[in-house]
């Protein structure tokens, strides 16, 4: 009897433990893979967060100057040609901070020096004097020949050389929103720059590295107002296998890059995700986030969010080719992040105003009711958006999509 009584309350224990376990795996597996309302942080931060992350493009257009006769001229056999205008572009990403239109980027994509501007010009107008290479022999009564490789190089050397500078004019601009008739999604917002610490790095005679710059900017639109902006976190709060997720606007997502793509779906942002794989250091001795996530150029500027969708880390620099046995192999899932904390300092020296604006709330807002299934209360919140902004594509596509399940 005695054991028959103790091998019921064995069978009752057991089963309560066994129910217990299951229940804790559950909770475990929910709260590691989803939120409770079973999205993943993946989707969750992807659109919460697209609406506050722009493209940034950066251009160059002007001359080589003779610094003796401030002319954009080159002597050819003793006879002096005018050379043309060269240009030099690029493009990056970056994340809006405030309402009024401040924008976080990298140093790189909105600054280039005077130096590298001249190289890359000189290379432009080599290849300008070598294709008219002919017209201009016939110019000076010579008889028209193939340039060489020795005219090539003589070429490069001058006009990269002291003989000549750089005269020219710089135009940023921020595109925003998914492509729509809204001129700043298509024609770009003028920007310019408020605060910016290029980055150098030398190496000295004893082989030890100098580091100097944080390769940070931050930028300013004009004429905005309640603008989606993000919300930044506290990157020494992360750990070594948190997840990390990156939104940007890669080149192979880019159909400059990529022909096989149009070139209506290029301010659509790429989002990827990985995990904070290590925390390592700088030349300086500043950190740098190490993370698996997708960074290729064109991130370079942009956000990378923790799960909760708060800004942690700025793309800086991506995978690249390292010497492997004697060969350059390109390397994959080894990319870097700038903490969010270093940029801070540049934030409070402008006395920027972070707080979340009213766009952002809205979203936030609008996206919560929308996975919980209450359509019409997430639809009311997207067109408030829409009445500060009418032209803002991804309110409108929310709205649109909160409609059809009403």
């Amino acid at each position: 009897m005695i054991f028959a009584e103790c091998h019921k309350i064995v069978r009752i224990l057991s089963i309560l433990i066994l129910t217990l376990l299951i229940l804790t795996l559950i909770s475990i597996g929910k709260e590691n893979a989803t939120f409770g309302d079973g999205i993943s942080p993946e989707k969750r931060v992807a659109y919460m967060c697209r609406p506050g992350v722009v493209m940034i493009t950066n251009h160059y257009n002007g001359n080589l100057v003779d610094k003796v006769d401030g002319t954009s001229r080159f002597s050819f056999n003793d006879v002096p040609f005018d050379l043309p205008s060269f240009s030099r572009d690029g493009w990056g990403s970056g994340f809006i901070i405030s309402s009024n239109g401040y924008i976080v980027t990298n140093a790189h994509v909105v600054h280039d020096s005077d130096e590298v501007i001249q190289n890359d010009f000189a290379v432009q107008a080599t290849r300008y004097v070598l294709s008219n290479w002919k017209e201009l022999e016939k110019a000076t009564g010579e008889d028209p020949s193939d340039p060489t490789e020795e005219n090539r190089t003589q070429l490069l050397e001058l006009f990269s050389s002291d003989v000549f500078g750089v005269d020219f004019n710089q135009e940023i601009k921020v595109y925003y929103g998914m492509p729509s008739s809204s001129k700043y999604s298509l024609e770009g917002h003028p920007a310019e720059i408020r605060k910016i610490s290029p980055e150098n790095i030398w190496l000295t005679f004893n082989d030890n590295y100098y580091r100097s710059g944080k390769d940070l900017a931050i930028l300013k639109i004009e004429g905005v107002s309640d603008l989606p902006s993000v919300i930044l976190g506290d990157s020494n709060n992360i750990e070594v296998g948190d997840k990390v997720i990156v939104i940007g606007y890669p080149g192979t997502a880019d159909s400059m890059m990529n022909p096989r793509l149009s070139p209506e779906t290029n301010n659509v942002p790429t989002v990827t995700s990985g995990i904070m794989s290590a925390v390592r250091k700088l030349p300086d001795g500043s950190d740098i986030i190490q993370t698996d996530a997708s960074i290729f150029h064109g991130n370079s500027g942009g956000p990378a969010f923790d799960e909760k969708g708060k800004v942690i880390g700025i793309a800086t620099f991506c995978s690249g080719k390292v010497l492997v046995s004697g060969e350059w192999l390109d390397i994959q899932g080894f990319n870097f992040l700038i903490p969010i904390n270093m940029a801070k300092s540049f934030i409070s020296e402008l006395n920027i105003n972070t707080t979340p604006s009213r766009s952002t709330i809205y979203f936030e807002k609008g996206l919560d009711y929308y996975w919980d299934k209450k359509y019409r209360d997430a639809e009311k919140e997207f067109n408030k958006i829409l009445t500060l902004d009418p032209e803002n594509l991804y309110a409108s596509d929310y709205a649109k999509m909160s409609m059809q399940f009403k």
